[in-house]
């Protein structure tokens, strides 16, 4: 070492010796070490990426990174406190920490007094002690001895310079296989962590290669290889996706999928090589330092191809060029370019080969010998995060649903599970494939006697691996879905491949039954059996079949399928399939609705022909289980799937209702079983959960009678009966299954005894409201008053000032929510209505009679033409009555007298609008619908109250909550579908008089609690009964206000003591500092409501000049308000009472429930 390196050295610990202190803490110690030594003696930096040191972690004590990217750890120092003797746990501490890092040459232990040094040896993963020597002995010396400067020289080793700025070749070489890449739940691994960063930053750099590919051959000339390969196989993954999951933005998604197999594809191959699977490939160090050097045009795009070619031997499906190698181009391809070509071809190819340098040097420096499939799987979890593991494609079924599935298929090591085929036909990432493997290891571990993989012999991890390869299959028509499976399985069988290769070198697999196909599709079979069309899907691919072995492979794949489809059946089949509505996906819709027998409408959820086709797959004495919307109970769409189901041995239906089993919202899971080898000929066991619970599935599975334990209200089970499942689905009025236990069907049945017709057959008709097809224009807010000519200006919802309409057209609106029972809580909206509606018809208005009867209405559609127009994707623009609303149903519905609900509720809320007074929104899962009754039931506006007292009764919403499908928050739906049904006890057969006399007073109530409602919600309303004759100015005892500006959201009430009276003194304060002051707390509180019902912004003028009564008017008008708000609380409680004592009398005398059955209906309501 040079004499400035040591005299750097020795002023290092000379300072660090005199800033130490004995009471001093360990990292005000760190801060001088890091300071002196590492900083200004060893050259470190304080750059990240320029070899810097750091001493901020909070796990290790001083952490020195190499120049690579992402920077490792080369030196760790552990530090200790002055007052601490180093002992040797000390050591093993810092031993624990070296060896979990890896990456680090040396290592560094000091408590400020003595500094030892330490050399790691990976292979034994143990340090061993270079030197050690006081600090004091450095920094007190006159001069340095033979030995302190000694002790000085073996410290060149931790100089910066060492670190940074290695040529490639010496790389590869040098920095090969340092940093072990383990897994301990709980602990700190630093060098698991080095390798998700790194995975991450690789991964999104080879997206942003992809990217660059993918546009570059988007660009080229038609008849160009790549252009036309990407043109041929880009729109067919964009159809796959639709089956999937789809994504905001495709060719992003599609160049990351990309990325990604070719980040797993290396990984793998790493890992073959360092479990010794394989020999020593190109992609790491010493073969890929001697391709560096001996100045190959692309050592690493080429190696990357080389190691394809190597580990096909292997793992072929894994290796076998597929659609996602659309980037690559073979050499015969690119000899057909032209120089142009050629040269862009090659400037991609350059960058990518860039872009491989950087990802193969990072992975190079870890050590994959002892990966596991517990460790991968945490690695695949940890890289991608689980929002773009679904953006990729991936469906995530909880491990807990999984295993429950698997569990009542009777799919466990513990059964006779060593042969049986099990198939998901719709496998997705593998979720229930990897378990079923998992499962299928450890059935052989317990018949082979042995408690891990690593105790077999080399004979029985190939009869598992085998028998795993023989019996495990999985089909997705998404070819990257079809390569995590993939993936995945070779993640739980790699410990199996390794063990048998051990005795056999050349062992390769023949590679599991994943395939990429199109599950629903009719094979070549089926469609000379049947009358289906041609076989359209990926038609654009089967040209290419001939000269481009990706497009064949992927073919050939499609034809494997069919030969399953055809010929197989399976043990078990298990399946979380896609929840797609056909109309949102553009596959062989006419094809599926010609094969399967389930489909009988245009409009159906892809899960329903999955059903089908997985009840065809499984064998006579087999078992099938599905997690798939609950819909599947209740939707018209799936009767003839149900009856399909109660044909089959069902022995579970488990219905999660509105509790969350995934992550993102999801349509309301069920999972049903069914089991050919069942005991049980006609029970049915059920399941259905009103709230969250930790391993709720694996309790129940466990428990051992199927009954509801004493102490567990989140979930019931129960058990129903098939024959009334079948029953229930061909029901007249409401064909579905409706499970609930015994003593709840017999009061649901005892409601339908006791009415004597249905809703819908009372009704001329049960209608959804109205649909503008542009609420922006159509819906708003009027703004003052009318003016003499019948004109307001009218705030639009999608506008910023009011405009000039005709108030004649004005209709008051309901959006949904507002609807009530027994009233309506109007919310100021108008509905631009340019209808005339006359005999029961609905006219639009001409554009002559807008124009001359109301000009202004007209200059307003003409000023949002653009937008009329542009509705539905610009369907209106050719349209001559533009400023129609988008559908014309139910428009004369809305005036004659009518019973109104929302369509999306907690609770029954039914309203009677015998005025025509509210006009409503409808649509989906929003707004309203109503209910026109016949005039021979309703042959007064009055008889409305009586229907609308039953249908808000506790017994009609006991009944609606066993039929309709339920949401989030315990919402249930109130279209159409679910309120014909609803059972009606006629008056005649009812007290109607008593009941309708209860109406009336219920009705009353609740308009005087609207009114009053109204009233107390703007203190504004009050002032009309007084003389504005006074001004807040008047009105306060002391102001602060210094500024001209007042902004609502920092004004509020305070009350604070006079100190020297002892009086409260009540406070308005505008914002900090600036604040009214009154005697009176009543007239605080008018002030305040005055100022914060403008809903602007205020100058301190217009604070103190608003006009307003007197003090002694403003303290009658406050009594006033808050003598309304106490009748509003009084009426409520006696508008509870009142429905108590009406619901009680339609329960008994209505529909003759006894004390029994009321105790049910009040028990289901209570949770649901």
């Amino acid at each position: 070492m040079s004499e400035a390196a040591t005299s750097d050295l020795r002023d290092a610990f000379t300072q660090i010796h005199e800033e130490i202190r004995e009471e001093g803490s360990e990292f005000d110690f760190r801060f001088s070490l890091v300071d002196h030594l590492f900083t200004d003696a060893l050259g470190w930096s304080r750059t990240e990426g320029e070899g810097h040191v750091n001493f901020e972690d909070d796990r290790k004590d001083v952490l020195c990174f190499d120049d690579s990217d992402p920077p490792f750890p080369v030196v760790v120092c552990e530090t200790k406190r002055p007052s601490h003797d180093l002992a040797l746990e000390d050591v093993d501490q810092l031993e624990t920490y070296m060896s979990g890092v890896g990456s680090a040459e040396y290592g560094v232990l000091t408590n400020g007094h003595e500094f030892r040094l330490y050399e790691y040896r990976p292979d034994e993963r143990a340090v061993r002690s270079i030197d050690s020597f006081e600090i004091e002995d450095i920094a007190t010396a006159d001069e340095l001895g033979a030995e302190l400067r000694e002790s000085l020289d073996e410290l060149d080793v931790l100089r910066q310079d060492r670190f940074v700025n290695i040529g490639d070749a010496e790389y590869f070489r040098k920095r090969v296989r340092e940093v072990p890449v383990q897994y301990q739940p709980g602990t700190d691994d630093e060098g698991y962590e080095l390798f998700v960063d790194a995975v991450k930053d690789s991964l999104d750099e080879l997206s942003d290669v992809m990217m660059e590919f993918f546009d570059d051959y988007r660009d080229r000339p038609e008849g160009s290889y790549p252009h036309d390969f990407l043109e041929t196989t880009y729109p067919d993954w964009q159809d796959w996706r639709e089956y999937t999951g789809k994504s905001d933005d495709a060719k992003k998604t599609f160049c990351r999928e990309t990325a990604y197999i070719v980040l797993n594809r290396a990984l793998f191959a790493r890992i073959a090589e360092d479990k010794e699977i394989v020999g020593n490939t190109r992609l790491s160090g010493r073969g890929m330092a001697e391709s560096v050097e001996r100045g190959d045009e692309r050592p690493y795009l080429e190696a990357l191809m080389d190691t394809y070619d190597r580990i096909d031997d292997h793992y072929g499906d894994l290796y076998e060029l597929g659609i996602f190698d659309w980037w690559w181009v073979s050499r015969d391809k690119r000899n057909r370019f032209s120089s142009e070509e050629k040269r862009r071809q090659a400037k991609l190819e350059d960058e990518l080969d860039y872009t491989l340098g950087v990802v193969l040097k990072r992975i190079n420096r870890f050590d994959f010998e002892y990966v596991n499939r517990d460790i991968l799987g945490h690695v695949y979890e940890d890289y991608l995060p689980k929002q773009e593991r679904k953006e990729l494609g991936e469906y995530y079924t909880p491990i807990e649903v999984i295993r429950f599935m698997l569990d009542s298929t009777g799919y466990r090591p513990t059964e006779g599970i060593g042969q049986q085929k099990i198939l998901d036909p719709a496998c997705g990432s593998g979720g229930f494939l990897t378990e079923a493997c998992d499962r299928l290891i450890q059935h052989y571990l317990n018949k082979f006697g042995k408690t891990s993989i690593h105790r077999l012999d080399a004979e029985e991890a190939r009869t598992i691996l085998e028998r795993a390869q023989e019996n495990i299959y999985g089909i997705d028509i998404n070819p990257f879905a079809v390569h995590i499976t993939q993936i995945n399985l070779l993640f739980r069988t790699v410990d199996l491949y390794d063990k048998v290769t051990e005795k056999d070198p050349h062992y390769t697999m023949d590679g599991f039954e994943i395939h990429v196909a199109d599950t629903l599709s009719p094979t070549v079979r089926e469609k000379q059996e049947g009358s289906t069309g041609s076989d359209s899907q990926q038609a654009q691919i089967q040209q290419f079949a001939d000269y481009n072995g990706r497009a064949q492979a992927f073919i050939e794949d499609r034809n494997e399928v069919d030969r399953i489809k055809d010929e197989m059946e399976f043990e078990v089949v298990v399946a979380n399939p896609p929840y797609v509505k056909t109309q949102n996906i553009t596959g062989p819709k006419e094809e599926y609705a010609e094969r399967y027998s389930s489909i009988d409408s245009k409009s159906f959820d892809i899960y329903v022909p999955f059903i089908e086709r997985g009840l065809d797959w499984v064998s006579a004495r087999g078992s099938l289980s599905y997690i798939c919307p609950n819909r599947v109970q209740t939707h018209e769409y799936a009767e003839d799937i149900r009856e399909l189901l109660t044909e089959e041995p069902i022995t579970h239906l488990i219905d999660f209702k509105d509790v969350e089993v995934f992550d993102a919202a999801t349509p309301y899971p069920s999972i049903f079983t069914v089991d050919h080898e069942s005991d049980s000929d006609d029970e049915v066991k059920c399941a259905r959960f009103a709230e969250e619970r930790d391993g709720v599935l694996e309790e129940i599975y466990h428990l051992d009678e199927w009954e509801t334990p004493s102490d567990v209200s989140e979930y019931d089970l129960f058990t129903y009966s098939k024959e009334r499942m079948r029953r229930d689905n061909e029901d007249d009025h409401l064909p579905s299954w409706k499970p609930m236990p015994d003593e709840e069907r017999q009061v649901f049945d005892a409601i339908v005894e006791g009415g004597d017709a249905r809703l819908g057959d009372i009704t001329n008709s049960v209608f959804q409201g109205l649909i503008t097809g542009w609420n922006k224009v159509f819906v708003g807010e009027v703004v003052g008053e009318a003016d003499d000519e019948g004109v307001v200006q009218f705030l639009r919802e999608g506008g910023d000032e009011p405009e000039p309409v005709d108030e004649k057209l004005l209709r008051r609106l309901l959006k949904g929510s507002e609807i009530d029972h027994w009233g309506a809580d109007w919310e100021g909206l108008w509905l631009l209505f340019p209808y005339e509606v006359e005999d029961g018809d609905a006219e639009l208005l001409t554009r002559e009679t807008l124009q001359e009867d109301y000009p202004d209405t007209w200059a307003f559609f003409k000023n949002h033409e653009d937008e009329l127009k542009g509705r539905e994707g610009g369907k209106w623009e050719d349209v001559d009555q533009w400023w129609a609303f988008g559908r014309s149903q139910n428009l004369a519905k809305m005036e004659p007298d009518k019973i109104m609900t929302n369509i999306m509720s907690d609770y029954n809320r039914f309203s009677v609008d015998t005025e025509g007074k509210y006009y409503f929104i409808g649509g989906g899962n929003a707004g309203g619908y109503g209910v026109d009754l016949m005039e021979e039931y309703a042959p007064s506006s009055e008889d409305h109250l009586y229907y609308a007292a039953l249908l808000n009764s506790s017994v009609l919403e006991f009944w609606h909550k066993h039929i309709a499908p339920i949401f989030g928050g315990k919402y249930y739906s109130y279209n159409k579908r679910y309120l014909e049904p609803h059972p009606i006890s006629l008056p005649e057969n009812s007290p109607d008089e008593e009941i309708l006399e209860s109406a009336r007073e219920i009705k009353a109530t609740r308009e005087q609690i609207t009114d009053l409602e109204y009233k107390t919600s703007d203190v504004r309303n009050y002032l009309s009964d007084y003389n504005r004759s006074a001004a807040v100015l008047d009105l306060a005892q002391s102001i602060d206000l210094s500024d001209d500006d007042y902004r609502q959201g920092p004004i509020r009430k305070d009350v604070k003591m006079d100190v020297q009276t002892t009086e409260k003194v009540y406070q308005v304060v505008m914002k900090r500092g600036h604040h009214l002051e009154f005697d009176d707390e009543r007239v605080r509180d008018f002030v305040f409501e005055m100022l914060t019902a403008q809903d602007r912004r205020l100058t301190r003028s217009e604070v103190l000049n608003m006009e307003v009564p007197s003090s002694a008017d403003v303290v009658e008008l406050m009594d006033e308000y808050h003598g309304d708000e106490e009748r509003i609380a009084e009426l409520e409680e006696q508008f509870d009472e009142l429905r108590r004592a009406l619901d009680e009398t339609i329960l008994r005398e209505a529909y003759g429930l006894d004390l029994e059955g009321e105790e049910v209906v009040d028990e289901f309501l209570e949770v649901w």
